[in-house]
């Protein structure tokens, strides 16, 4: 784990993030409750400890994890789908990344070959995610997975207003 303890790197990516929205609050938008999607993460966004793939889920392709997790939490109903931030266990910063939870409460990665070392993310209900692509799809966007990265397709809804849940 890179030579840090776990309380270090929760640390690392909850410091990353916070840096981040220093920054990016300085150009926030008066219209928009959050700055970025760092401090929505940082807001609703929940730590998650990984753990191996179960024996049932097949990896999927290396560098798409919005679609390998879009599918599995499609085809398997007892997982959720997840957006965030996460450690890969070799890489020493934070990345952008899709992942699973599962009914017990951990991350399981099926794009990265090595579970990473920290997950903080939120998860998404399978109905709304399903809802997001299926309305991107007819508006001819269907390659934009990812929920944050392309909600400027909904006109940064989540920025402005957060999550009604």
């Amino acid at each position: 784990m890179n030579n840090q303890s776990k309380p270090q790197v929760v640390e690392q990516l909850r410091e990353y993030l916070q840096a981040i929205v220093a920054v990016m609050k300085q150009s926030k938008k008066e219209t928009s409750k959050y700055s970025g999607f760092q401090e929505l993460i940082l807001d609703y966004g929940r730590f998650m400890e990984p753990k191996p793939l179960p024996k049932n889920i097949k990896r999927g392709q290396p560098r798409s994890c919005y679609y390998n997790c879009q599918q599995l939490a499609l085809k398997h109903s007892n997982l959720t789908y997840v957006e965030g931030f996460a450690i890969a266990a070799d890489v020493s910063f934070p990345l952008a990344h899709a992942w699973l939870l599962s009914p017990d409460g951990y991350a399981l990665d099926p794009t990265w070959e090595t579970s990473g070392n920290c997950y903080l993310g939120i998860p998404f209900s399978t109905q709304w995610v399903k809802s997001v692509v299926k309305l991107r799809t007819q508006q001819g966007h269907a390659d934009i997975l990812s929920i944050f990265e392309g909600n400027y397709l909904e006109d940064f809804s989540l920025l402005k207003d957060g999550f009604t849940t």
